[in-house]
């Protein structure tokens, strides 16, 4: 059983790459490096949940990207290639890294959070504050999706989903 602390931090995003490409991309060759839109986005942040010996053990990234139900200029992130390290599952990482993301939007400014969730992981995201919103989605070949959202910051002035505004894939 591992027991070893960790803390959370902001971090470069290419130092979350690896971790994403094993946890999120395992189908992919060895050879074929796993790099994200998000790798290279100025105004993409990272947070890492790190070990005591500063190895990554829980990764996550913000993107500034619009959801499906708010319009263009919306000043939403997107939560994207959310992972833990298989043996640190289960002990908090996920939930210590999404706090990280939350607080970071908050002291940002405010906004909306979300994010295209793994059904799996949908608890998770439920656990931080998170809804979903319209119907399940298949990505292949990683599997069934679903659009989860939350605001960000005191304020809560950012419109949600508006009724009746028809899910849009990117």
């Amino acid at each position: 059983m591992i027991t070893e602390s960790y803390t959370v931090r902001r971090v470069p995003v290419e130092r979350t790459l690896a971790l994403r490409k094993a946890v999120l991309r395992p189908h992919l060759p060895a050879e074929t490096p796993y790099l994200p839109p998000d790798a290279t986005a100025p105004d993409t942040v990272a947070y890492a949940a790190l070990d005591s010996r500063d190895r990554v053990i829980g990764v996550a990234v913000l993107t500034p990207h619009p959801p499906p139900f708010a319009p263009a200029d919306s000043g939403a992130r997107q939560l994207r290639g959310m992972a833990v390290a298989p043996a640190h599952r289960n002990r908090g990482v996920g939930g210590a890294v999404l706090d990280a993301l939350i607080a970071h939007v908050a002291h940002d400014g405010g906004g909306i959070l979300w994010c295209n969730a793994r059904i799996a992981a949908r608890g998770l995201y439920e656990r931080g504050g998170m809804s979903a919103w319209g119907e399940v989605f298949d990505v292949p070949p990683i599997g069934p999706h679903i659009v989860m959202w939350r605001r960000g910051g005191p304020d809560g002035a950012v419109p949600g989903p508006a009724a009746g505004v028809a899910p849009r894939r990117a």
